[in-house]
C-alpha cells in the first residue's frame, strides 16, 4: 500500500505536470488562434527607393481610440514592411499617414470599395504606397485588399 507521501507526491505529479508541459491553459481568459478571426493588416512600400523617409502609420476607430501605432524609417535598405497585423475585432475607420511631416488623412476602406467586404477566411488590409511627387514633395496611394494573415499570439 502506498504512502501518504507517494500518494502526495502522485497527486502533485499528476497536476503539476501537464500544466507544465502546456497541456492544459491556467490563463482561462485567453482564446486560442484558431477561434480568433485572421486580422487587419497594413503593408507599407516606399516607391522611389532613392528617397529616405519617415513614415507614420495610425489607425483609429470610430471613437478616436488608435488600434494601430507604427513608425518606419524606408530607404533602399529598407523599402518595405509587409503584414504588420492588428486584431479583426478593432473596427478601423480613420488612417492618418506622416511622411517626413506632411500628414494624409484617409478613411479606412469599406464596402465601397470593388474587392470588399472580403470573403470566407480572409481579412481587409490596406497596402500603403508612399511615392514622391514631381515637385518633391511626398504622396500616397492607398489600396485595399483582401488577404488571410495569421497574427502571432501573444500572452
Amino acid at each position: 500500500m502506498p504512502s501518504t507521501s507517494r500518494r502526495a507526491l502522485l497527486a502533485s505529479l499528476c497536476v503539476g505536470l501537464p500544466a507544465v508541459a502546456g497541456c492544459i491553459d491556467l490563463d482561462s481568459s485567453a482564446v486560442s488562434a484558431s477561434e480568433d478571426p485572421d486580422p487587419h493588416w497594413v503593408t507599407v512600400y516606399l516607391q522611389d527607393r532613392e528617397q529616405q523617409r519617415d513614415v507614420s502609420v495610425t489607425i483609429t476607430d470610430g471613437e478616436g481610440a488608435t488600434v494601430f501605432e507604427r513608425a518606419y524609417h524606408l530607404s533602399d535598405r529598407n523599402e518595405a514592411d509587409e503584414n504588420a497585423t492588428f486584431p479583426a475585432s478593432t473596427d478601423p475607420e480613420s488612417i492618418v499617414v506622416t511622411v517626413d511631416g506632411t500628414q494624409f488623412e484617409r478613411d479606412w476602406p469599406g464596402f465601397e470599395q470593388p474587392e470588399l467586404p472580403c470573403g470566407e477566411a480572409n481579412e481587409v488590409g490596406i497596402e500603403l504606397w508612399i511615392e514622391t511627387a514631381q515637385d518633391g514633395r511626398p504622396e500616397i496611394r492607398l489600396f485595399a485588399d483582401c488577404q488571410s494573415v495569421r497574427a502571432e499570439q501573444t500572452k
